[in-house]
């Protein structure tokens, strides 16, 4: 995808939006627009549909998952996920595709799911960004606790999210400082997206963590092959960009995974929650009341 301040382009090969993780920090994400997109306009139209299309594949394959899952929650989270989109309607209905194939890992949801936050980012449209980035936090939060994680893809999209709220709640990127666009003469986030928007976090960090305690991991082929890659082309500072080491031939493997792991684990919406606690407090309203006793 990519941005002019005339046009909105929606599906440009994904390597000229993302760059490799060994140059790109988990956070990066695409240049938005230098406008939002109007109301009412066929490219809003154009970016609604898309938007739309692209939740609704991702739940699809994530409620014909093949990746384990303990058969207690199974049904739970394919009844949770059936009933969230945007607009707020049933997202399955009976019209399943029966060609849609299911996802096999965690990796491969984080993926789709990194891609459609990139292209809410890209829009520059607060009034969109904001209900669209909820609904797409909710359904990782349903990825996260139906799915056997792998932590390197998860860690990267929790932190897209994470960036993409805690700016949007400020007003400019957290990163550059840059004013957002949208915000001259919009209301911004209000108090109750705030409060639905801390719900969300709160709920998803305890998920995180809870399923990070039982220590069963997905390591797919595909984080190994970037892995290796990033070892070779970067072997000397691989450590210092925080990236996760899911695999190491040395002996003190397991030390070095579990620490980065509390680190990461750590840093789950930490810049929305830090946002949102002063946000949310807001100014004295002048009632006083008696200390008692």
């Amino acid at each position: 995808m990519s941005s002019q301040a005339g046009g909105f382009i929606l599906s440009p090969p994904a390597s000229s939006t993302y760059s490799t993780p060994s140059t790109t920090s988990p956070t990066s994400l695409p240049h938005p627009r230098t406008t939002p997109l109007k109301a009412g306009s066929s490219k809003e139209s154009t970016f609604i549909r898309y938007v739309d299309q692209q939740i609704l594949h991702i739940q699809r394959r994530f409620a014909k998952r093949t990746s384990p899952l303990p058969p207690s929650t199974s049904q739970d989270h394919d009844d949770a996920a059936s009933k969230h989109r945007p607009n707020g309607d049933n997202a399955f209905g009976n019209t399943w595709a029966t060609d849609t194939q299911g996802y096999k890992s965690m990796k491969h949801a984080c993926k789709d799911i990194e891609d459609v936050i990139g292209v809410v980012w890209v829009s520059g449209t607060p009034s969109l960004q904001i209900p669209y980035l909820v609904s797409i936090a909710l359904l990782l939060s349903l990825v996260v606790s139906g799915m056997l994680p792998s932590p390197r893809t998860l860690f990267k999209c929790l932190g897209k999210l994470d960036h993409c709220f805690a700016s949007l709640i400020q007003g400019q990127d957290i990163e550059t400082g840059e004013r957002l666009p949208g915000f001259f003469g919009y209301k911004g986030v209000s108090d109750t997206e705030k409060v639905r928007i801390r719900s969300l976090v709160e709920r998803t960090r305890v998920g995180v963590i809870e399923v990070f305690k039982k220590g069963e991991f997905d390591m797919d082929e595909g984080d190994e092959d970037v892995k290796q890659s990033e070892e070779e082309d970067d072997d000397d500072d691989m450590d210092l960009d925080g990236e996760l080491v899911l695999e190491n031939p040395s002996s003190n493997v397991d030390d070095d995974e579990d620490d980065s792991h509390d680190m990461q684990l750590a840093r789950v919406y930490d810049h929305t929650i830090q946002e949102l606690g002063g946000s949310l407090e807001g100014p004295s309203i002048g009632v006083l009341t008696e200390r008692r006793g």
